[in-house]
């Protein structure tokens, strides 16, 4: 009575449960749909900071910086709401003297309340920067 009726496993490899083909991503790695939000949130920041680290050289080389969906924390006493980004410098001397932390969720509900989104995260990467290296943002600002 060993194997009667019950057909092998082997010859469904591949085919999805409903036998209407192969499984796999339905958008191509080539096309941009592929990218996720989140991957093109990272895009934008990092060609900020690129552009940045050109015209300020130097001055950002001891920084480190990351992107989160939301902040892990409740919001510090004296900052209003939920924070966009955060600066947190390290206190013992090392290679790194601090990291930029940016909010992705909170940077995007901020930018969809405007008519230029791309702007609000330039204004929010140039303030972290600022604060980061001692300086006004408008001194490092390369729209104005």
């Amino acid at each position: 009575m060993a194997d009667v009726g019950i057909p092998s496993r082997g010859r469904a490899r591949g085919r999805d449960r409903h036998g209407r083909g192969m499984r796999g991503p339905i958008v191509p790695f080539t096309v941009p749909a592929w990218r996720t939000r989140s991957d093109k949130f990272d895009d934008v920041v990092a060609l900020e900071l690129m552009t940045y680290r050109s015209l300020l050289g130097e001055a950002l080389k001891h920084i480190d910086y990351g992107v989160l969906d939301v902040p892990e924390v409740d919001p510090a006493p004296w900052e209003e709401g939920v924070p966009l980004a955060r600066y947190l410098p390290f206190e013992r001397p090392a290679r790194i003297t601090g990291r930029i932390v940016f909010y992705r969720m909170p940077i995007l509900a901020a930018a969809a309340r405007s008519d230029f989104p791309r702007l609000v995260i330039h204004d929010i990467v140039t303030e972290q920067l600022a604060a980061a290296i001692g300086r006004d943002a408008e001194d490092i600002d390369y729209l104005n």
